[in-house]
């Protein structure tokens, strides 16, 4: 799980943008649509599971793909931050490219609440992150993306969104968590389903990575928007 340090980091990145991941590559995680219940305590199998995070079987929402979805809220610690979530660690291999995304959804009856600094951090962070780990399972680089943007993500529907990363040299293993990051108090929920984590970028570059550097973030917005102030067609 991310240090609070990674968190006020990430706080700086702002809305990311959605670019499928491919269709037809192999889908690197195991029930990654999380129909398969695990053993005992473990909701299910194959994955981790931290904090607020439970099982939904077609009760408040309807799954994205199949009967079942990931629902995680925060643990509401006044004037903190709670971590909740999902992980898989898979095998990987340095110098290779991987692309991870999932499918979100936020009900309009517990939504959550955007993300703020001012005058103390309040709000949610939900991130897609891909861990890169050596053979002691040190963590050499982290690929981190937005999974749902609150307050501007549509309401009431699954959205897709995605992030690239590309394995440093020495990788041998990769965690990949579903995190939603709680600050404060702040209501609302979130559903996650239908996972995937596949090499490469998904047959060529995203048309939203404006700037061609491999992450989907603010700074693809301030290059579309610079280029349509320069009369770019």
């Amino acid at each position: 799980m991310p240090a609070a340090s990674r968190a006020t980091r990430l706080a700086l990145t702002a809305a990311a943008l959605t670019c499928a991941s491919p269709a037809l590559a192999q889908n690197l995680l195991l029930n990654n649509s999380f129909e398969i219940p695990g053993p005992g305590f473990v909701l299910f199998e194959d994955w981790g599971h931290f904090n607020n995070t439970f099982a939904d079987d077609n009760i408040e929402v309807t799954a994205q793909d199949g009967v079942r979805s990931v629902k995680t809220f925060g643990q509401f610690i006044p004037g903190g931050q709670s971590d909740n979530g999902v992980y898989q660690i898979v095998p990987a291999t340095g110098g290779t490219e991987y692309t991870l995304s999932c499918w979100t959804l936020s009900l309009s009856t517990d939504p959550l609440e955007p993300f703020v600094t001012v005058p103390s951090n309040y709000g949610h962070l939900p991130l897609l992150i891909m861990d890169f780990k050596d053979a002691n399972g040190v963590v050499l680089d982290s690929a981190v993306g937005d999974a749902f943007i609150p307050g501007v993500d549509p309401l009431d529907t699954w959205i897709q969104r995605s992030v690239t990363g590309v394995a440093p040299a020495g990788t041998v293993e990769m965690q990949v968590t579903l995190l939603l990051i709680q600050f404060d108090e702040a209501p609302g929920s979130l559903f996650w389903d239908n996972a995937e984590l596949t090499e490469g970028s998904g047959g060529g570059p995203c048309a939203a990575d404006m700037n061609n550097d491999g992450i989907l973030d603010f700074f693809d917005v301030l290059t579309f928007l610079q280029a349509f102030s320069d009369g770019c067609p």
